[in-house]
């Protein structure tokens, strides 16, 4: 204690030396990271004074080792430039009286790599933009020096079926902005350290409403990609189109009030509610209907567009046509509206020419102009009503299949479904119907409805390394999932637990970065192919409706590995399946099953053994007379053993012998060569047996006259 408070009061007297020493963090522990012997020809005794716990000095040897981990991003997380990270340790030179600081300056190493905050980020943005916009982007976080953080961003998308890539490096951002202005999309660097996404093109909904980007940092050594989605929003930038600016239409007279006359159709290329279009009654004859103003003869329905009959056209004798005027708008205020026009001819019904009427009232909505196109979804449950069909005269049908004939009166009856409709299947049923003067047709069109998956031209994507081995370029295939649905939209997605960091997916296209050159940050991809093959998935799946979708899985291998070809040469009938055997798992899935196997087979074989010596052992053991005092009946014949049954009528026996415990073998012929028991019980016993004998004698006397034997 006296010695520790000389030492202090000397540190106020005393000179001071330091000295720097630099050390990279992550050094192993344990490691010398200085010898204080180095500073004198002769060992000098040093006294701690002050020290961190990182380190630890041996005052015996005079070495400084590292006792903990240095982790110089957990030690000193502020310090972006690396020059104030360092650890201190002042110790005593008891020789010369005077303080030594030695000071641990803590290197950084790149051992950690940039991190963005999600793996996708999503943006949205309205069409008819200004060509500059400019939107920030999220960088990427290092918590490395700047030395060793970020590097270069590199941004990678497709437009107009080419690859277009824009990089920038951090530590050269001047001039850079030049070499990119020509680009539709591109990176800026600003003098903040903020990144931006600059859209230097208008977007236009209607011809692209997605982009998808590739977002790509890299620190010297690491490479860390995000997924950007630019989603263009609609503008109500069109107005509505009719198909064509003129429909004619002839009916009846005796037309019944109520009846659908036709639909007009009118389509608007902008989404959601800015296509919602909604119909006017402008003008008939040139008269023009006011908003509130109500007309006799026709109803048009302002959200379908159907126009109806309101009341009887018996009594227009003057007219035979009507002209009317007919607008589309999108609800927008004070828009111009797209304009059809409407000729409706009126025939009149003559009987008196041997003619006759078809009635037809269609059930669906959806009906063609001329009234010989009737629209039906797939899918629609069986016996869904198509049409009612009136005559005044036996009416026939002749038609394709379809649906079946359900009458309700003499010349009436309705036309149904006679099964679910199926587009894939077949999209159109024809149907005929005519009486004696009047022949009419139309057709059932059978509408889409989006109800099928993607689908793969095949289940795996073989993709041969070696044949790109000599090309800098990255590798590109097309992916080519089809959907039999109509005006189906595909994408397609990774599957995040088997992808690859070295392969991106832009559009359509699968982009695979596999290079051998060992200055490649991507030369990963080529030893993990050299080591054995790769395997990834790729889902394809309905834009509409995502949970439709299907899985093709994409396998890298190197031809020079395996010759594949040569062996298929010679073995044709050998697929793919089978040189997945040579995959690890397989191998150690086959010897474990393989000594599964062995292991039963041998239980198997150790039990029939056990069996076969248990049946082996005898069923009576034969003892020692002198150990067990027991004796065994037997026989003299051939016979080892004879029944009860041979013992009294059996012909085969050719003598009997009995044994007891402590009587001799006898016979009754020979009764004289057996020794008279001693006691009266054993005598009177012995007689009992000599009676019973003498019974078995008269019984059967071949038995007993035979010769006996004493043992």
């Amino acid at each position: 204690m006296l010695l520790i408070i000389y030492l202090l009061v000397l540190v106020g007297f005393t000179e001071s030396r330091q000295h720097e020493i630099f050390l990279n963090e992550e050094t192993p522990i344990n490691t010398i990271i200085f010898d204080l012997n180095s500073l004198s020809p002769s060992q000098i005794t040093y006294q701690l004074l002050e020290s961190s716990s990182l380190l630890y000095f041996n005052s015996t040897t005079n070495l400084i080792s590292i006792s903990k981990r240095i982790d110089r991003d957990v030690l000193c997380p502020y310090d972006e430039q690396c020059t104030k990270c360092s650890l201190t340790m002042k110790l005593y030179n008891m020789s010369s009286y005077d303080i030594l600081i030695l000071k641990f300056k803590i290197n950084d190493i790149n051992d950690n790599q940039p991190i963005f905050s999600s793996n996708t980020y999503s943006i949205s943005l309205t069409e008819n933009n200004i060509p500059g916009m400019k939107i920030h982007l999220s960088k990427a976080e290092d918590i490395d020096c700047l030395l060793n953080g970020v590097h270069y961003y590199e941004l990678t998308y497709m437009f107009n079926n080419r690859i277009v890539i824009s990089s920038i490096n951090l530590h050269q951002t001047k001039n850079q902005t030049t070499l990119f202005n020509d680009q539709p999309f591109y990176l800026n660097y600003d003098l903040n350290s903020d990144l931006y996404l600059i859209i230097n093109i208008s977007l236009d909904r209607e011809l692209r409403d997605e982009y998808v980007f590739t977002l790509t940092v890299n620190d010297y050594k690491h490479t860390t990609s995000t997924k950007i989605n630019l989603i263009v929003l609609d503008v109500n930038d069109h107005n509505p189109k009719f198909p064509q600016s003129i429909y004619p239409f002839n009916i009846s007279s005796s037309i019944p009030i109520g009846t659908i006359l036709f639909k007009l159709t009118a389509y608007d290329e902008d989404s959601h509610d800015n296509a919602r279009i909604y119909y006017s009654l402008l003008s008939i004859d040139g008269h023009k209907i006011e908003s509130n103003e109500k007309n006799e003869l026709f109803y048009l329905n302002s959200y379908t567009g159907e126009l109806s009959l309101k009341s009887k056209l018996n009594h227009v004798d003057t007219k035979n046509i009507f002209k009317l005027i007919i607008g589309a708008s999108d609800g927008t205020h004070n828009a111009i509206p797209a304009l059809a026009t409407v000729y409706i001819n009126i025939v009149n019904d003559v009987y008196n020419d041997n003619k006759s009427l078809i009635q037809i009232t269609f059930g669906s909505n959806r009906v063609s102009k001329n009234q010989t196109e009737v629209y039906i979804s797939e899918n629609l449950p069986n016996a869904t009503f198509i049409a009612y069909v009136k005559s005044d005269e036996n009416i026939q049908v002749i038609y394709d299949g379809g649906f079946f004939m359900q009458k309700l009166a003499e010349n009436s009856f309705t036309l149904l479904t006679n099964q679910i409709y199926d587009r894939e299947k077949r999209s159109s049923f024809n149907v005929i119907l005519h009486n004696k003067h009047v022949q009419r047709s139309f057709k059932i069109i059978v509408t889409d409805v989006n109800d099928c998956k993607p689908i793969w031209n095949t289940e795996v994507l073989n993709i041969d390394v070696d044949n790109h081995v000599h090309s800098d370029d990255p590798i590109i295939e097309q992916l080519n999932a089809t959907d039999c649905d109509e005006n189906s939209r595909v994408a397609y997605r990774k599957i995040k637990k088997s992808w690859p960091y070295y392969a991106s997916l832009l559009s359509d296209q699968l982009i695979i970065n596999c290079s051998t050159q060992l200055n490649e940050t991507n030369n990963d991809c080529w030893f993990k192919v050299s080591n054995g093959e790769v395997h990834f998935a790729v889902e394809a799946y309905d834009m509409d409706n995502e949970n439709f979708s299907s899985v093709m899985k994409i396998r890298l291998y190197r031809r020079s590995l395996v010759d594949y070809d040569a062996l298929t040469t010679y073995m044709p009938s050998i697929r793919y399946d089978f040189f997945e055997l040579f995959n690890h798992d397989y191998i150690l899935r086959s010897i474990a099953i393989l000594m599964g196997l062995l292991f039963v087979i041998a239980a198997i074989l150790i039990c029939i053994y056990c069996r076969r010596e248990s049946i082996k052992r005898p069923a009576s053991l034969i003892t020692d007379d002198h150990s067990t005092k027991q004796k065994i009946i037997q026989t003299s014949s051939s016979e080892q053993t004879s029944s009860a049954g041979s013992l009294y009528g059996s012909e085969k026996s050719d003598n009997i012998t009995v044994e007891t415990s402590d009587m001799f073998l006898f016979s009754p012929k020979r009764a004289a060569l057996i020794p008279q028991p001693a006691d009266n019980l054993t005598n009177k016993l012995f007689h009992s047996i000599q009676t019973d004998l003498s019974l078995l004698t008269e019984t059967n006397p071949p038995i007993i006259t035979t010769r006996g034997t004493y043992v």
